[in-house]
């Protein structure tokens, strides 16, 4: 037809490509990618810091979890997809990839047509996570005793050894995490992915609240102590008296916690 103009192939190739390109790049939705000095790729957004290779649904998550542990976020607060697209100047996806992994760890609650709300965190909540954990963990490691092998036990002694080390430090976040791990090396055998998942899931959690509020001078001392009972345990088999001490432990753990954040004990 006269007048109509015909775009070469070649052209209509490459714009398709562009814009799919843009596309995953979030370019379309106000997210900037900038290389960083090594040449990987960063996201910035007006509100967000996005380190490279982070998810930007990482990065918010982390930020929503810090000012809701911070108590920026009160309980109770209501945070809709919306509300944070605009602040945040992400698209919907990571936003909403955000908030359901914080109603994964227990700090959110996602109501239909509602948005999310801050759940409390107060000493009742604590106490019940650490109750909860209590009884799983007995459970986990009188599981896990018939599961481990030689090479697992020899590398459960190893982070033993190395959280010693670590323990001279003052990172509590760092001292949580590798005592998690520890943990982790004789519960990954229980053969209940159910219960183990249950375990997990707090982890973050509890791990922000140490970050924020340390441990107790005699904690760490009873914390490394225990775990030295718990291999000797492990290497003799004794499914009764590890399971007595895993709730023990963790009732430990719990009112140390809990004095901390009452104030009643200093942090170490």
């Amino acid at each position: 037809m006269a007048g109509t103009m015909l775009w070469p192939a070649w052209l209509l190739r490459l714009t398709s490509n562009l814009w799919r390109v843009l596309s995953e790049s979030n370019l379309m939705s106000g997210e900037f990618p900038e290389n960083d000095q090594f040449g990987a790729r960063a996201v910035i957004t007006p509100n967000l810091e996005i380190p490279p290779g982070v998810p930007t649904y990482a990065a918010l998550r982390d930020r929503l979890r810090a000012e809701i542990l911070s108590g920026r976020l009160a309980a109770g607060s209501r945070l809709t997809t919306a509300s944070l697209v605009q602040r945040f100047g992400v698209s919907q996806m990571p936003v909403r990839e955000a908030l359901q992994a914080l109603e994964g760890e227990g700090l959110l609650e996602i109501a239909p047509h509602k948005g999310a709300a801050v759940l409390p965190l107060d000493e009742a909540r604590v106490r019940n996570i650490y109750d909860l954990r209590g009884a799983l963990e007995a459970l986990l490691i009188r599981l896990a005793v018939p599961n481990l092998s030689n090479r697992a036990m020899a590398q459960l002694a190893a982070a033993h050894e190395h959280m010693k080390e670590e323990a001279k430090k003052d990172d509590p976040a760092r001292l949580f995490a590798l005592n998690h791990q520890f943990h982790d090396l004789i519960y990954r055998h229980a053969d209940n992915p159910e219960a183990y998942a249950m375990y997990n899931r707090y982890a973050s959690l509890l791990c922000s609240l140490r970050e924020r509020y340390g441990f107790g001078v005699l904690r760490i001392r009873d914390m490394l102590a225990e775990h030295e009972e718990i291999l000797g345990l492990l290497r003799s088999q004794d499914e009764g008296r590890l399971s007595s001490l895993a709730e023990r432990h963790c009732q430990g753990a719990k009112f140390d916690l809990l004095n901390l954040m009452r104030g009643e004990l200093r942090p170490n």
